[in-house]
């Protein structure tokens, strides 16, 4: 993947990604821009550059194996 220019500085392209989490009632599915997706201690954390846009209890992510997670 290559990089892109916005203003002066570059920035790795977003990919949307589809997330479907929540507890048993209440669940909800939606569409999320990320440029990168981290689990860790139990938390998945989707990020646009430096900010988490999104934070989810690995628990409550219904859909993780079809995410690229990154694990530490």
């Amino acid at each position: 993947m290559g990089l892109a220019q916005v203003g002066d500085r570059y920035r790795y392209p977003m990919t949307q990604y589809r997330i479907d989490y929540g507890d048993e009632d209440n669940r909800v599915t939606e569409t999320i821009d990320a440029d990168q997706i981290v689990s860790e201690d139990g938390v998945v954390v989707f990020f646009k550059g430096d900010d988490a846009v999104l934070r989810v209890n690995e628990e409550h992510l219904h859909n993780g194996d079809e995410l690229p997670i990154e694990r530490t």
